[in-house]
This record gives C-alpha cells, sequence and structure tokens, in this order.
C-alpha cells in the first residue's frame, strides 16, 4: 500500500497519540506531554512529519520550529531532547528514505538546518553528528539482588557506603521540595561552568512531566539536607534518568549513588523493562565510568543534520570563555545566564 506524506499537532493529535501508545520505539521524547512543554515555555511551533497507510500513521518524526535571534531557525527533533528516534515501520526502512527526502527538500526553503536526534546514514546534504554516547541497562528477569551484583565494585561500595551513613531518598510530593532539587541544579551546572535551565523550565517539567504521571523526582539527604538529587521520566516501560545534580561538599557521603540506585530499584519494582541513563558526550570519561559502573550497555548516538555544510564539532571559544566566566561566578550568574540564553541553545 502507498504512503501519503501528513503533517499534524502532535501536541493535540489522538492519532499521534495512538501511534506513539503503539509504537515499540516510542520514548518519552515522543509524548504530547514533553511537547505541550516546549510548546508552552518557549512558543515553539511543534509540528510532526507523518506517513499515513490508509487512515493510520504508519510513521513519524515530530519537530520544533526554533526560531533564534543569536542561532538562527533551524528545525529540532526535538529540543532539550537526548535522543528522538524516527519513528519507522517494522521492517520497511524505505519509510526514513521518504521522510528523508521531504525534509531535504524543505531545508532551505522551510529552515536553514535540520537536526534529528538520531542517527540515519550519510548521504547528500544529510551529515551525522558525531560525539555522543547513549547508556541503557536491560531489567526483563532481573531482581534487585541480581543487578547489585552486575554493578562494578565501585557503584557497590558507593551504595553501601551511601546507605551506612544513613543518606535516605525520598520523592518530591511538591513543588517547595523539588525547588530544592532545582537549587543542586544549579549549583552543579556553575561547578559545569554551564547556564542552568530557568526555573520556569522545571515548572513546566512538574505541571506537564510530573504531573502527568510520567516522572518523577528523587533527593537525597543528609538528615534534612538535601545533598543530591535525580529526575526521571517514564514511558513505554522505560524509565529514563534526565536530570541529576548533587553538592560536593556532601561527596563522600554518595548521594549520587543513593538516588540512581533508589531510582533501579524502583524501576524493577514496577516492572520496567529498560533504564535509560541518557546522553553523554563521549570526551566526558568520568560521567561514562559513573554510567557504565550500573553494568549498563554503552552505544554509539549520532545525530542527523540536514543543511549546507557539516555541523561543528566541539566547543566553540565562545563556550569556553562563557564556561570559565560562569564557574568563577556566584550562582546567580549562572541562573541569569539560562534565562536569556537557554531557549537559544535547544
Amino acid at each position: 500500500m502507498s504512503s501519503d506524506m501528513y503533517i499534524l499537532d502532535p501536541c493535540t493529535s489522538d492519532e499521534w497519540l495512538t501511534f506513539i501508545n503503539t509504537h515499540p520505539d516510542a520514548g518519552i521524547f515522543h509524548h504530547p506531554a514533553w511537547m505541550n512543554m516546549l510548546r508552552d515555555i518557549y512558543g515553539y511551533r511543534i509540528f510532526a512529519v507523518c506517513l499515513k497507510d490508509g487512515l493510520t500513521i504508519s510513521a513519524g518524526i515530530p519537530f520544533a520550529d526554533v526560531r533564534s535571534v543569536i542561532t538562527g531557525r533551524r528545525w529540532v527533533s526535538l529540543p532539550f531532547s537526548d535522543h528522538c528516534q524516527p519513528l519507522l515501520p517494522p521492517g520497511n526502512p524505505e519509510a526514513l528514505d521518504t521522510l528523508l527526502g521531504y525534509l531535504k527538500r524543505q531545508q532551505g526553503t522551510e529552515a536553514p538546518r535540520i537536526e534529528i536526534r538520531w542517527g540515519s546514514g550519510h548521504q547528500d546534504s544529510v551529515y551525522q553528528q558525531e560525539g555522543f554516547v547513549v547508556h541503557s541497562l536491560e531489567l526483563l528477569d532481573r531482581d534487585e539482588e541480581s543487578l547489585f551484583k552486575s554493578f562494578n565494585q565501585q557503584a557497590q561500595r558507593s551504595i553501601r557506603k551511601a546507605e551506612k551513613a544513613g543518606v535516605t531518598v525520598r520523592e518530591c510530593s511538591t513543588f517547595g521540595e523539588f525547588e530544592s532539587f532545582y537549587r543542586l541544579l544549579v549549583l552543579t551546572r556553575k561547578r559545569l561552568g554551564v547556564p542552568a535551565q530557568p526555573i520556569s523550565f522545571f515548572k513546566g517539567v512538574w505541571d506537564h512531566i510530573i504531573g502527568g504521571g510520567l516522572g518523577f523526582a528523587l533527593i537525597a539527604y543528609d538528615n534534612a539536607t538535601p545533598i543530591g538529587g535525580g529526575v526521571f521520566f517514564t514511558f513505554n516501560r522505560t524509565m529514563f534518568y534526565k536530570y541529576g545534580a548533587s553538592d560536593l561538599t556532601h561527596k563522600a557521603l554518595q548521594p549520587n549513588y543513593a538516588f540512581m540506585w533508589s531510582a533501579i530499584k524502583r524501576a524493577v519494582s514496577e516492572g520496567y523493562m529498560s533504564f535509560d541513563f541518557g546522553r553523554s558526550d563521549k570526551a566526558n570519561e568520568g560521567l561514562r565510568r559513573f554510567k557504565s559502573g550500573w553494568s549498563s550497555e554503552e552505544t554509539n548516538l549520532a545525530y542527523t543534520i540536514i543543511a549546507d555544510k557539516p555541523p561543528r564539532d566541539g566547543p566553540s571559544t565562545i563556550d569556553v570563555i562563557a564556561g570559565a566566566v560562569i564557574r568563577n561566578s556566584p550562582a546567580f550568574v549562572c541562573r541569569v545566564a539560562g534565562e536569556l540564553l537557554y531557549k537559544h541553545f535547544a
């Protein structure tokens, strides 16, 4: 049966929701809750390029139309998403060629640059931006004891150390508690030399994702003091680690291992099939070691770029200078930089 090209609004379309609820590769970033959050906070026009067989969607890629006075106009699938795989019919790789062909015809007239956060092969005017990896832990037929034994010695020792020190992990039940995580996040982003996401962005995460039953936030405490925390998304039997933060003055108590182990145990008890640790830069060897220590599988992650010239690899001179300024400035500089710049670098 021939397929017809079709553009729809995935934020409101019942067709799209039915499609992702039945597609095995659909993830949290394909969900209308995530796209509604992006639209509501930053005003992006959200749309999905789809193929239909008769009345049914057979393939689709969601996009945000990002227009910035700093970084220009581009279509991104999707902003602030670690990866967003094109959803294709099983055994039909030609569907991707059809979708890419349509997008290549739009590039230049509709958007100078089109970015898909998933690899698709290299062809004319389609580039693969390398430099990322993703870690995934399979949970099917696993229990807590067997999982714990599969972790490396560093992870096992750190979990036990946190437990022995009396570190407790609790789920945020109010936005006030969630703001405690945000304060830890600002400390972490300042340490890394990158702007912190605006508090309005995390209010959107709280309202759309956590409030929609598609995620939760955990905070690790030393007595009553928040010392670390993580934000996790859930969809299609996958738990996804999206944001993490910690206070280095309490590093010896191993809060990162405490909240991560709590989330993995929850994933096991609630019957999730996999735990996605999210994207990491290949150059960030420390983060890669941390994620690999949970017996996860590391795989390469490429982004597909449709543009007139190849994407630039590595940080720019401006990135390096801005990082030094943020690391050596008060925390409010990190927050203000995020308020001003975050939406431009989606």
